[in-house]
């Protein structure tokens, strides 16, 4: 779990630096591939990760190594998507009213609920992919440990937009989510 963990935190760091693709998006309706802040590497630094975890700890299968790869590459765009769209549908609400300090209200309730539907997507995807790989790993309780992790630690997106550091997030969340995937690994 150690060596998962440490992998997490190399991968947090790297997902931190800044991408060499320009922003990326789709439109109407707008999706989010790449953008400051978001960088798709991310993603695929991560999944390339897990998938040689897997490699190494469960079945040596490619085609289902890369397809946790995948899932979790898929997980990470849907992650910056849904938190995306719920942060803009909560702003843009009336909730709180018209009054003094509603909209930094539905600003702090925004990152919040945005962090926690982010981190709890983002990890069942990839909890998803990789019990495609490890048998082991669709037990209940590795299930509930990944989600259980990578949603509260989803809550780590609001002081990282704050304070303008992907860091915050990134690390933290790697770390947590590869640490209990490899609790799942080792538990037969």
């Amino acid at each position: 779990m150690l060596l998962a963990a440490a992998l997490g935190i190399a991968t947090g760091l790297f997902s931190t630096l800044p991408s060499p693709l320009p922003d990326l998006r789709l439109s109407d309706p707008e999706i989010i591939i790449n953008a400051e802040g978001i960088p798709l590497h991310a993603g695929i630094v991560f999944g390339a990760m897990l998938a040689g975890l897997l490699w190494f700890w469960s079945e040596r299968d490619f085609g289902k190594c890369l397809l946790a790869a995948g899932l979790t590459l898929i997980g990470w765009l849907t992650a910056v998507n849904t938190a995306n769209g719920v942060m803009s549908g909560i702003v843009a609400s009336d909730l709180f009213g018209n009054t003094q300090g509603a909209k930094g209200s539905r600003e702090v309730l925004g990152w919040l609920v945005a962090g926690l539907a982010g981190g709890l997507i983002g990890a069942g995807f990839t909890a998803c992919g990789v019990s495609i790989a490890a048998p082991s790993t669709r037990r209940a309780s590795a299930w509930a440990l990944i989600l259980g992790l990578g949603t509260v630690l989803g809550l780590l997106l609001y002081p990282a937009a704050r304070f303008d550091a992907g860091v915050l997030l990134f690390v933290p969340w790697q770390a947590a989510v590869a640490a209990s995937i490899a609790y799942g690994l080792s538990r037969t």
